[in-house]
């Protein structure tokens, strides 16, 4: 399988839109655009929004909602990890999507929050729009500080595994089937989110602690 090594800062200047992709929820029609600052880009809130009101189920709540995916493909497995933060409690992500698309279809969200992380499988039930939580781990984040949240997803003759860490704590969950090509990237939602850097490997070997885990 192929390598390919991608990293990128998002300070000023430092990054290409022209590799990106944005992309919009499919629950929403309204969508946000970043707001560049010296050290990194974060999603604008609109002045008249309160917070109260970015959270999901409100009525404005996509009127904060931006997300961006690397145009180059992913084959096989991968390593991504982003530093993000929050300014109140959510939600920056990590997106693992199996089609590049200017809207989501079936992806993977790997959601950081001040109670810890969220692993939600979002798909397409009857031409509707659908979600399901798959795993969590439970941690206290601060608002307005810096975390590296990283996603890790292999392929074995079990299926598809994704380990997910923050601060030191990771946890592992079968996903089934996933496609061997697929897109990275990251989204900032419910609230103001801050991206640093973004980070992606590309084809990477199964670690040995895998291949046990999923051997007969």
């Amino acid at each position: 399988m192929d390598k390919f090594f991608f990293r990128c800062s998002f300070g000023r200047n430092l990054w290409q839109k022209h590799d990106w992709l944005y992309v919009r929820s499919p629950r929403w029609l309204d969508t946000s655009s970043w707001e560049q600052h010296e050290d990194g880009i974060s999603n604008v809130i609109p002045a008249d929004l309160k917070v109260e009101d970015t959270q999901m189920g409100r009525d404005r709540t996509g009127e904060t909602y931006l997300s961006m995916l690397l145009k180059h493909p992913v084959h096989g497995n991968c390593r991504i990890n982003c530093t993000c933060s929050f300014a109140d409690r959510m939600a920056p992500l990590l997106v693992l999507s199996q089609e590049l698309s200017p809207v989501h279809h079936d992806h993977l969200e790997v959601v950081m929050y001040d109670r810890g992380v969220n692993l939600w499988h979002h798909y397409f039930t009857d031409g509707k729009p659908s979600w399901e939580l798959l795993g969590y781990m439970d941690l206290e984040l601060q608002p307005k500080t810096r975390y590296k949240l990283e996603a890790e997803l292999y392929h074995t003759t079990k299926g598809a595994f994704i380990t997910m860490s923050c601060q030191g704590h990771s946890f592992g969950c079968k996903i089934g089937k996933w496609p061997m090509t697929y897109y990275t990237g990251f989204t900032a939602c419910e609230g103001r989110n801050t991206f640093y850097d973004f980070s992606l490997a590309s084809g990477i070997d199964t670690p040995n602690v895998m291949r046990e885990r999923t051997s007969d």
